[in-house]
């Protein structure tokens, strides 16, 4: 399990403006003077995209004659990387292979919906990002979804040329809950693990958080409470 707490930097300033679950996968804390990046989920995270991720999900499931799924399903769903996710909810079974197709059919539809409408940045987050930046604090994107959906999605916010890695799925060896995304970004950026804080909304970014050595802050306005990201 994490701790959780109020101690580190970046969610304090967090705690400002939204209700946040901080989690750390050790007692010890970041000191804000050892703080020096801070790495974000998308979805959920950074920016709202439940309803045009449930409305592609629900057209490639129709085009298939499967059942649609409710938003709370879309929810329970997204403790997955994404072909996962679509054998998860067509099939009922994360690991059935046939979610790989589905899953590219989804991005496929996913990255033409992406706007400044579909996917706005949560509340308080542009204000956020703002503050952090003021402080010397460095960004980077790691996100299950594609990586073209993810650069898509930085750009129509406005945000793209703060953020130096911006990996999807496609752009890394391994998807989350794996680390190995999150230790890219720290290479890349030249910075050890113990100095950056993922930032999420999902179990499994919790356990990559843990599996690079980082702490994590999970957020309560996405898909999942914090109860469940226990």
């Amino acid at each position: 399990r994490w701790q959780r707490g109020a101690a580190v930097a970046v969610a304090l300033l967090m705690l400002c403006r939204c209700h946040v679950w901080l989690c750390v996968p050790c007692p010890s804390i970041v000191r804000p003077s050892t703080l020096r990046a801070v790495l974000w989920d998308i979805d959920g995270t950074l920016v709202h995209s439940t309803t045009i991720a449930l409305r592609g999900t629900n057209a490639v499931l129709r085009a298939e004659g499967l059942p649609e799924i409710t938003e709370d399903e879309y929810h329970e769903g997204t403790r997955y990387p994404g072909p996962r996710r679509m054998a998860y909810h067509a099939y009922g079974n994360p690991d059935d292979p046939r979610g790989a197709a589905l899953s590219k059919r989804f991005e496929d539809l996913y990255v033409k919906e992406v706007s400044s409408e579909t996917v706005p940045l949560c509340h308080g987050l542009a204000e956020l990002l703002q503050d952090l930046r003021a402080a010397g604090v460095r960004f980077s994107a790691v996100s299950n979804a594609c990586g073209e959906y993810v650069r898509s999605v930085l750009a129509v916010n406005g945000i793209s040329q703060h953020f130096e890695c911006q990996f999807g799925t496609d752009d890394v060896p391994e998807a989350k809950p794996s680390g190995v995304g999150l230790l890219l970004c720290c290479q890349k950026m030249d910075l050890p693990p113990e100095q950056c804080i993922y930032v999420g909304d999902a179990p499994g970014d919790g356990l990559a958080a843990r599996a690079a050595g980082m702490r994590g802050v999970g957020v309560t306005w996405g898909s999942h409470s914090a109860e469940k990201m226990d």
